[in-house]
């Protein structure tokens, strides 16, 4: 399992991938846009040209991209719906020029009505039948906070089914735990794993988000924390890692970034992760 961090683009592209050097990343994860923001900063072919060579010399791979967050893709407004849907496809089309692996993107906010898992679907088809992957769309799961679609796995698999193309899943350890998934016991984590197998399956799991939590568990509150300093703790990673069925491509850290040290401290205590669940396979 590769090692990674989402990292800034602010000022160029190419400072994500530094960043990524300098810490010692395997894997990066970037937003291809401001993600508070609708402007469209364009990206000239010879920027695109200098990342994607920087990004091959540096071996850091995967590379996801995830969908800034005013998108709703689940929108009753149609107009914000339909922006919805046009960033979706403009963003996957800039990934796909950055040689991306994945585009990760939440399912959005809407009603818990059949009907708004059905407009998620729609506008994930509709961006994907345009653009097939690579990338390869992947659902985050949320922690379920207000009306926030995908909160559990069987969510998940509900819009997968419906959207009817070729999509992933990324799982983020921090929403998890928000949303009643007990990581800090086995049980919790065979209970989490079991409802992906039933749902999106196993297979479509590519992307883990490895985030403590600062919610306590059930909390439904988006709050994440460093490894092992949050109410998740180091048992529950090892509980999740050392799984057998948990197979992702890579493990992306979006821990809280107050000083340079922090990601040094997330990395290696990531690694030690890793290296237990060697040493049990």
């Amino acid at each position: 399992m590769r090692l990674g961090f989402h990292l800034s683009i602010a000022g160029s592209l190419l400072r994500a991938v530094r960043q990524a050097q300098t810490l010692g990343c395997q894997a990066l994860q970037i937003f291809v846009q401001n993600p508070r923001a609708w402007k469209w900063r364009d990206i000239s072919p010879g920027d695109i040209e200098a990342f994607t060579t920087a990004r091959r010399q540096a071996g850091l791979g995967p590379l996801v991209v995830h969908l800034t967050y005013l998108p709703n893709l689940a929108s009753v407004d149609a107009a914000l719906y339909q922006k919805s849907k046009e960033r979706l496809l403009a963003e996957l089309a800039l990934a796909r020029d950055l040689g991306a692996d994945y585009l990760v993107c939440h399912p959005g906010h809407a009603p818990l009505e059949r009907e708004s898992f059905r407009q998620a679907a729609a506008a994930l088809a509709a961006a994907v039948e345009k653009i097939p992957p690579p990338p390869l769309v992947l659902l985050e799961n949320t922690a379920g906070q207000g009306q926030e679609l995908g909160c559990s796995q069987e969510q998940l698999g509900l819009i997968m089914h419906l959207a009817g193309v070729p999509l992933g899943l990324c799982l983020d350890t921090s929403h998890a735990f928000a949303a009643g998934y007990d990581l800090r016991h086995p049980a919790g984590v065979a209970r989490l794993l079991a409802a992906t197998a039933r749902g999106p399956g196993l297979d479509a799991l590519k992307i883990i988000h490895l985030n403590d939590s600062k919610a306590p568990l059930g909390s439904r509150r988006d709050r994440h924390a460093h490894l092992g300093q949050g109410t998740i703790g180091l048992e529950g990673f090892r509980n999740l890692l050392t799984h057998p069925w948990l197979q992702p491509t890579a493990a992306i850290m979006e821990t809280p970034k107050l000083h340079q040290a922090d990601e040094w401290r997330n990395l290696l205590v990531a690694r030690s992760l890793i290296a237990t669940k060697m040493l049990v396979g």
